[in-house]
């Protein structure tokens, strides 16, 4: 069945890690998992399809991904080649359709609504395109819609293509839905829900008992419905997040202890935030307790900021308030973003805006140490 719409979802697969083996033959069918030190608390940035046979995943803790595969090569990984390879395979979708929206470095949606052909077999010409381009292989989902197409991607990797529609995927867990994940599951579990067709037979009005204001797009996501457009290539859609974390070599508990680190990750988050020409609304504060435990804790802004001082006062707020046993890593994020350009003029505007400007000049030129605050400084020397 052809669908109305054609959406595609391309996702290069275990992408960091694809590009790491690229030129290392020696490598390849080998457990490779790209991430920092085990030494300093570090997690996996990406792996290979033959660590993750053995649980390894993203996000993990090395110590941990190391004693589920003790035999695999460990690489740090470089960023520049990431964004290199990354260009290239967007012109290749590119030159297939101007509607291109990116969505991560690795994985875009492609809108090929009004060509002709099948669009398996556009899906297999675009992976192969990409290949000959980069050698590395892509899994391409399609559907009539974003929602789809990203589900069959997520269920035809690696190297896979793969259609679903809407009657296709009654079957699946609920975890198969994007944006599902599981804690919702687990929600959904409690109550029998473990399908999408059992998920089908709840009305908004449960749905949103059970999972609040986001049970209205659960409901539509399990009838496969999903009306976001595909935007054309450089179209800017807003970060869910942006953030840092910064894991301690011991565990601490005081505020004299955790403080610089928790302004350096301030720093870097309003300088990244200043970058994109975004203003987040919301702060949070996230940290892990010694037992790998993860907490969150929220702050709303009175206006949206992209300014480093105002997101570390919210942040130091709300661990002073709420850390109270000792910590292993510390993080800070800012979410509900509107772009800088359009944001509403203040009567009292950040009294920080031109330092932040002349401090960013600095850090652009020598690199993002050269220019500290002095609750910062500390974190600097003990890096040192």
């Amino acid at each position: 069945m052809e669908p109305d719409r054609r959406i595609l979802h391309v996702d290069m697969d275990a992408y960091f890690a694809s590009v790491e083996l690229l030129g290392r033959e020696e490598l390849h069918g080998r457990p490779v998992i790209v991430g920092g030190d085990p030494g300093f608390r570090s997690v996996v940035t990406s792996c290979t399809y033959e660590a993750r046979k053995h649980g390894v995943h993203a996000g993990m803790a090395m110590t941990r991904a190391l004693n589920l595969v003790p035999n695999a090569v460990i690489l740090s990984g470089s960023f520049a080649r990431y964004k290199t390879y990354s260009n290239r395979v967007f012109e290749v979708l590119l030159s297939f359709t101007p509607r291109v929206q990116a969505t991560s470095i690795d994985e875009a949606f492609m809108d090929l609504t009004g060509t002709s052909g099948g669009i398996i077999k556009r899906a297999r010409e675009i992976q192969k395109a990409v290949y000959d381009a980069t050698s590395l292989w892509c899994t391409v989902g399609c559907g009539p819609n974003r929602l789809l197409a990203k589900m069959a991607s997520n269920l035809n990797k690696p190297k896979g293509a793969g259609l679903l529609m809407p009657d296709d995927i009654v079957d699946l867990p609920v975890g198969a839905i994007w944006g599902i994940g599981p804690g919702t599951a687990g929600k959904l579990g409690m109550f029998g829900i473990d399908t999408i067709g059992r998920l089908r037979t709840l009305s908004r009005g449960v749905l949103r008992s059970i999972l609040g204001s986001g049970g209205e797009e659960i409901y539509r996501y399990a009838r496969g419905i999903d009306d976001r457009p595909v935007r054309f290539f450089g179209y800017r859609e807003p970060p869910k997040s942006m953030g840092h974390e910064h894991t301690f070599s011991h565990d601490v508990s005081l505020p004299e202890e955790y403080m610089p680190a928790l302004a350096m990750v301030c720093q870097k988050t309003g300088y990244r935030a200043r970058e994109g020409g975004w203003l987040g609304g919301v702060v949070t504060l996230k940290y892990r307790l010694r037992n790998m435990k993860r907490i969150t804790r929220q702050k709303i802004l009175a206006s949206p900021t992209d300014q480093d001082q105002t997101i570390l006062q919210a942040a130091e707020k709300m661990a002073r308030q709420h850390i109270d046993e000792p910590i292993r890593l510390i993080g800070v994020s800012i979410s509900h973003f509107v772009p800088s350009e359009s944001a509403q003029l203040s009567f009292f505007p950040e009294k920080t805006v031109e330092l932040n400007r002349a401090a960013d000049r600095v850090r652009n030129r020598y690199g993002d140490k050269a220019m500290v605050s002095a609750r910062s400084l500390e974190y600097i020397q003990r890096k040192c």
